[in-house]
């Protein structure tokens, strides 16, 4: 794991480097759950977490965040993981697999509904629509460690 530390900028709105350190851990699995804003009050209304929350492709808890933590605030640590031991490499291969299975039906359903629809015949090679790529997979993970704007508020986030 290769993690960064950068700070929002409230200018631009983008990730701006705070400091120059690089963290390689081998062990530490770091979860959403690492991010300091869901016991902060302002998690449902602040443009940070609204930025957190696009680069996990998660649903927003507003489409128009009001907060805005002040500059050079919050730290935000982003982990850069790769597969690094066979039970990486396990799950990775059984999730192609899943992944592969229903490709599979999905081909299997339109190649039959192909066939009823031009009378019979087929019997043609089934072509999904994934395309694989068994290169290792790299995963970008976001977590906010420190807000001067932070004001403590367990429970005040409720998942989408």
């Amino acid at each position: 794991t290769l993690a960064l530390s950068f700070g929002l900028s409230s200018s631009s709105r983008t990730l701006v480097p705070t400091r120059s350190v690089h963290v390689v851990s081998r062990t530490r699995t770091a979860s959403s759950l690492d991010c300091i804003c869901i016991h902060c009050k302002w998690v449902t209304t602040c443009e940070a977490y609204h930025f957190v929350e696009s680069k996990h492709d998660q649903p927003h808890m507003t489409n128009n965040p009001t907060f805005v933590p002040r500059e050079g605030s919050p730290t935000i640590h982003v982990n850069i993981r790769t597969i690094r031991n066979e039970e990486d490499r396990q799950n990775e291969l059984e999730r192609m697999w899943r992944e592969h299975a229903a490709e599979t039906a999905k081909a299997e359903a339109a190649a039959a509904a192909a066939n009823v629809s031009q009378g019979g015949g087929g019997g043609g090679p089934l072509v999904g629509e994934a395309v694989y790529d068994f290169a290792p997979v790299t995963t970008y993970e976001y977590d906010v460690v420190q807000c001067e704007d932070f004001v403590e508020d367990h429970g005040c986030f409720v998942p989408n």
